[in-house]
């Protein structure tokens, strides 16, 4: 039978989920500061004309491969 967990046990468990809290809600805003350039570089009033067609295409593909791979793991639940 396992034993209960020591306290410098419970604090280290604590420091972990802090610090994955953390590091998950930087991943979060980064991957939301990349949604919104790829939506600005598919936008003709803002940045669209400034890429290429190539860039814009890849830009829309990325934003495409997401919406759905979104919705399948809705239908999935």
């Amino acid at each position: 039978m396992s034993q209960p967990m020591q306290d410098d046990e419970r604090q280290t468990m604590r420091d972990h989920i802090l610090y994955l809290g953390k590091a998950l809600e930087q991943e979060r805003a980064n991957s939301v500061r990349k949604t919104r350039l790829l939506q600005r570089m598919l936008d003709p009033e803002d940045l669209g004309w400034a890429v290429s067609h190539e860039v814009r295409m890849i830009a829309y593909e990325i934003l495409s491969q997401e919406t759905y791979s979104d919705r399948d793991k809705e239908n999935k639940q």
